[in-house]
């Protein structure tokens, strides 16, 4: 669905009317063949699995759903099942995963069994999280995504630190954020996580974090999940009002504040570091942009990726509020850092962390954070992709960020 560029980001979430989305994502459904065996698309033969144009990402997704906690079996059935990415097939096989735990959740709710309760209810937020994947530019996504923020509040109490949800009141509208504090931990310094382009507020673990004794303020970036503005020049005034609230808590110790921010949301650890130098103790930027990957050649050099499933220039389009490629074109050069004239200024202690094959996100500009400014650190993953592909990174950066924010 095409939005217009005055339609607000809450206005855009609220179009779905509620669970309208997801009854039509039902419907087409239950109007499919229940005779047909499990595993065979509707094509007749050629699947997500199997089909050229999508097999490589397909069996890329399908891994990564199965670590977030999904079925493997029925994982692989529904990526066999379906012969193409249309929207609203999509949604009605997850959502069908999703429906169970939920009610489950219910029921275990009710008896008291808030320890299992919580489980079910992260199940099914991970069930609708994959239903809108990779971003909600549809009206069933969009009925999805708020079915996944729904089950993340209702699990949320149980959490081990639990979660509170703040929302934080920014020029009309709201900020909404996850706040954990570590058990047993007087004021600690508190890390405002963020970021990416398709992994929303709902889906970050800040586990590695809590564990060295940080506060965690987990919030979606600019573009994405329920942030109120849009990944454009200026929408660091966000952040901005974040830490302002942070130091203002008698809970947390606002003079050890720092920033952590992954993927396409990177870019946002990065500019802090600059702008917010003075109140920012470090910044950790995970495979975010800078300059270069804004730029025509890299941008329409993502038209021929096979590794994201989905056009990965749709969800920048959707991230920066463009109508298409063309004007992404135009309007994604004007993030870059170094026209900003950032790169040359002092900064917060930064640590950017990547691999030299990441596909969507030049390494290039990595390199250039640390050719410019203050000196900076740097670790890189030569035969690393999109990450760098080390499941131990989250516990280095926290133990980076710890050495920066503690006394």
């Amino acid at each position: 669905m095409t939005m217009t560029r005055q339609t607000t980001r809450r206005r855009f979430l609220e179009l779905a009317g509620g669970s309208a989305g997801l009854a039509i994502a039902a419907g087409a459904l239950g109007q499919r063949s229940d005779a047909k065996e499990r595993g065979q698309s509707d094509a007749g033969g050629l699947n997500l699995l199997t089909d050229p144009r999508f097999r490589v990402g397909a069996e890329r997704r399908m891994q990564q759903f199965i670590r977030r906690g999904a079925d493997p079996t029925e994982a692989e059935a529904i990526f066999r099942r379906l012969p193409d990415l249309e929207a609203t097939r999509w949604v009605a096989e997850w959502t069908r995963l999703a429906e169970p735990w939920e009610e489950k959740a219910r029921q275990l709710e009710k008896q008291g069994n808030s320890a299992e309760a919580a489980n079910a209810y992260n199940k099914a937020c991970a069930y609708y999280s994959i239903a809108k994947f990779p971003v909600p530019n549809h009206p069933a996504k969009q009925a999805a995504y708020q079915k996944c923020t729904e089950m993340y509040l209702k699990a949320s109490p149980y959490f081990d630190p639990p979660a509170e949800r703040v929302a934080i009141p920014f020029e009309g509208k709201e900020i909404i954020g996850y706040l954990r504090k570590p058990a047993g931990v007087s004021k600690p310094p508190v890390l405002i996580a963020t970021g990416g382009i398709d992994v929303y507020n709902e889906d970050r673990d800040t586990t590695d974090f809590l564990k060295v004794g940080q506060a965690t303020f987990s919030m979606d970036m600019p573009g994405a999940g329920q942030c109120p503005v849009w990944f454009a020049p200026g929408s660091e005034r966000l952040y901005t009002t974040v830490i302002d609230y942070l130091s203002t808590r008698s809970d947390l110790d606002g003079r050890r504040m720092g920033m952590m921010a992954r993927s396409y949301g990177g870019y946002w650890a990065a500019k802090m570091a600059y702008i917010e130098k003075n109140r920012l103790r470090a910044a950790a930027d995970l495979s975010g942009p800078t300059h270069y990957t804004f730029q025509e050649p890299w941008l329409k050099g993502l038209l021929n990726d096979k590794l994201y499933l989905w056009p990965v220039t749709d969800s920048i389009i959707y991230a920066h509020h463009v109508k298409d490629f063309d004007e992404l074109l135009t309007n994604a050069p004007t993030l870059s850092l170094m026209t900003q004239g950032l790169l040359d200024k002092p900064s917060s202690p930064l640590l950017f962390v990547d691999g030299i094959k990441d596909a969507w996100i030049t390494i290039e500009d990595g390199y250039l954070l640390m050719e410019t400014g203050d000196p900076k650190c740097m670790r890189v993953y030569p035969n690393g992709g999109h990450g760098g592909g080390d499941p131990n990174s989250g516990k280095m950066v926290a133990n980076w960020l710890n050495y920066h924010l503690r006394a």
